[in-house]
């Protein structure tokens, strides 16, 4: 009987070691970090702890991050929009600095970025510039586009006029060669052949009973694979309501939906990966179930506004920051668990998977 017993634990517990080593791996195969933009830095934190471990130092306040498949590069838009840092998020450091100011024959050639994005593997970016010369006596206003920047080099090599009204830029999942570009409506670039196709109308949909959207994607998320953002969706009628939208990252399709509650306005918006939740903020904290389209839970932000929400790499957490100078760590019921301090006030913050 003893022999039998000994050769049973003989068996299990390799077998709940085999069982048990597989989740242990995949936790440790990367670390997570939130990068929150400040004035003059980037704010890195660690949100196991939480508390701040660098402000890797830029001018001026900071609006696009964007970050490489591996985590281990970002493209930080600063500077007054007039620069692209390339930042080192293993050993928290800039590596670069591309400055989109330059000279004509006749003058100064002003350029300001409203929405970049670096390419999966790091070695090229993205920028959408509004431009213009400035000669002795006039300004002369050049066309909107969209440029292509070698990281290596820092040399402009292709560009495309692009829409008017652009401010994000984000690629598609798994595609290198695909970028949707938000601005009143929804393109997609072709980047293989510099070439943008509208995707869907949104201020003026095909059909106008479906009502025009109004919203502004400061706050793109796309961490977990979807993206998301709050709308505000005006019908031919007059009547105003408000909802969010979000867009999967692989496949490009986009969702919508419109809550029973008067709009107050919300600023950013995050949808969890299986699409049962999602979460606003501004001045009010909603956490929305997607199926009955119920806000289900609702809470006040503790210390004032708050720009940005998005959620922790493992999905089990809400990050909240933007604004003023807090981070907050809230379970998805929004009971708030750890609030820290930051250097400076902030705008956004981003959820980034560095892996080892």
């Amino acid at each position: 009987m003893r022999t039998k017993r000994v050769l049973w634990l003989l068996f299990i517990i390799p077998l709940v070691f085999a069982i048990w080593q597989p989740k242990a791996s995949a936790t440790e195969n990367y670390t997570e970090r939130v990068f929150i933009s400040g004035y003059g830095q980037v704010i890195a934190v660690d949100p196991s702890k939480p508390e701040v471990i660098a402000g890797i130092k830029v001018n001026g306040p900071v609006r696009d991050m964007s970050f490489t498949a591996d985590g281990k590069k970002g493209l930080i838009l600063a500077n007054g929009r007039t620069s692209l840092y390339v930042i080192d998020t293993v050993n928290n450091k800039v590596i670069d600095e591309i400055n989109l100011q330059g000279r004509t024959d006749k003058g100064l050639l002003d350029r300001r970025v409203w929405g970049s994005a670096i390419s999966p593997d790091g070695k090229k970016a993205y920028a959408f510039v509004t431009q213009g010369e400035k000669r002795k006596n006039i300004f002369k206003v050049h066309p909107s586009k969209i440029i292509e920047i070698d990281l290596e080099t820092k040399e402009e090599t292709r560009s495309v006029e692009g829409p008017y009204g652009t401010h994000v830029l984000q690629f598609k999942k798994g595609d290198s060669n695909t970028i949707f570009v938000w601005g009143y409506e929804l393109y997609e670039l072709d980047v293989k052949n510099m070439k943008i196709k509208m995707k869907q109308g949104l201020k003026t949909p095909k059909n106008e009973k479906d009502g025009s959207i109004n919203f502004l994607m400061l706050f793109p998320r796309g961490e977990n694979g979807t993206n998301s953002i709050p709308i505000v969706k005006t019908y031919p009628d007059g009547h105003v309501k408000e909802g969010f939208m979000w867009q999967n990252l692989e496949t490009g399709k986009l969702k919508m939906l419109e809550y029973d509650r008067e709009p107050i306005g919300m600023f950013s918006a995050v949808v969890d990966e299986d699409e049962r939740y999602a979460y606003t903020t501004l001045n009010k904290w909603y956490k929305i179930d997607i199926q009955s389209k119920k806000i289900i839970k609702e809470g006040e932000p503790p210390v004032g506004s708050m720009y940005g929400v998005t959620l922790s790499v493992d999905g089990e957490k809400l990050y909240y920051s933007g604004a003023g100078n807090e981070f907050i760590v809230a379970n998805k019921d929004l009971k708030v668990e750890k609030i820290i301090t930051l250097p400076t006030d902030t705008l956004d913050l981003k959820v980034v998977k560095i892996q080892k």
